[in-house]
């Protein structure tokens, strides 16, 4: 009853005018009035103190009137100071964030770096490197060039020293195996002579239209050359001297058809059916005109005028051979070339042997191993 009663006098002196509160509250005493009589309860401090802030200013005013009258009697005089402090609405404090872009640290520029010193010291220039050593040439005489260092002399000369099918060979004549052979078609026509001392031997160009027939195929003449004494060998001997024509098919393949050159039967005394060494020998026409046109500087072809030579000339009217499959009797040695050796002998002067002596002589590879390589004889 006593908040009751306290708050029917607040109402009735709020009523009364006032010359303070007719200036300061006029307009907030009307409104309040509903919202007073909602707090009384035991503990009349309870409602105030749970009051809630609100953006009402005249509710916040009537409130504040009530702590007065509670307070005190008389006058009342409200304060600015007695009223609440206004509410604000969280969402209006909230100040929109601001971002700050983050300046990039400047560091300090360094002090500038001296330039480095640069010592130029004058070197002598390297000396060249040494000249490689000269190629040495081939040769058939003993020495760092000679037949047992062929190999050694260049990468592609390896079969000379590991082939197993190298010639020249020692030909028993007892160990041939003697068949029907085909024979060889010689299609050879006069060509003009050309020809060179190459160091080794004396070498006559071949020409086209100048072939051979051997099984089916035909070679082509390529050069020939002739050596002192024969390269081969028969029964252990050899010739006093051979001429080699050498002979080549587009696919690569070779063969060398071998003459045996002599002044006399010595080397076939085995053989009795031969009569040729009766007849006195005589100078070979086509023989003497190279031996005529050597040059006189080795290394210079020489081509004469109007001098032709007809290959035939250096063949026996006997055509029967030997045959083995062998190689080539100078580097690099090349294996698979088929040999054919002519039986019969061409027979020439003992002046035409010396004169090609006094340009080559000796020019011949050692005899190399058979191992297990057939002989065959033509019958």
């Amino acid at each position: 009853m006593a908040g009751g009663s306290i708050a029917i006098a607040a109402e009735e002196k709020a009523k009364e005018p006032s010359p303070t509160t007719a200036q300061t509250a006029k307009p907030a005493i009307v409104p309040a009035a509903p919202s007073i009589a909602t707090p009384v309860s035991k503990n009349p401090a309870a409602p105030v103190a749970a009051a809630k802030p609100s953006s009402n200013s005249d509710q916040d005013m009537a409130e504040a009137l009530v702590k007065k009258i509670s307070k005190s009697s008389g006058d009342i005089v409200l304060r600015s100071s007695d009223l609440p402090p206004p509410y604000q609405d969280p969402k209006a404090q909230a100040k929109p964030e601001v971002k700050v872009e983050k300046k990039a640290e400047v560091k300090p520029k360094e002090p500038p770096k001296p330039d480095p010193i640069v010592i130029i010291v004058k070197e002598e220039p390297a000396p060249p490197p040494p000249p490689p050593p000269p190629e040495i040439p081939w040769t058939y005489a003993d020495g760092p060039g000679g037949p047992k260092n062929w190999a050694s002399l260049r990468k592609e000369n390896q079969l000379c020293d590991a082939g197993k099918m190298q010639s020249p060979i020692n030909i028993i004549t007892d160990n041939t195996v003697k068949g029907n052979l085909s024979p060889i078609v010689f299609e050879y026509q006069p060509l003009l002579l050309s020809l060179v001392d190459n160091g080794r031997s004396v070498e006559v160009s071949g020409r086209t239209n100048n072939n051979i027939v051997l099984n089916e195929k035909k070679y082509r003449l390529v050069a020939i050359h002739f050596h002192k004494p024969s390269e081969e060998a028969f029964n252990g001997e050899r010739a006093e001297m051979s001429a080699h024509l050498m002979h080549e098919h587009y696919d690569g393949s070779k063969v060398i058809v071998a003459v045996l050159m002599g002044t006399s039967p010595r080397l076939f005394d085995g053989v009795p059916e031969k009569k040729w060494w009766n007849n006195a020998p005589q100078d070979n026409p086509l023989f003497q005109i190279i031996l005529s046109h050597v040059p006189l500087v080795r290394n210079q072809v020489a081509s004469p005028r109007n001098v032709a030579i007809n290959p035939l000339q250096l063949l026996p009217e006997d055509r029967t051979y030997y045959t083995y499959m062998g190689s080539l009797t100078e580097p690099p040695c090349t294996e698979g070339v088929t040999w054919i050796i002519m039986k019969t002998p061409l027979l020439v002067t003992p002046q035409q042997i010396h004169s090609f002596g006094q340009i080559h002589n000796n020019n011949v590879r050692p005899l190399q191993p058979q191992g297990d390589r057939i002989v065959k004889e033509i019958r």
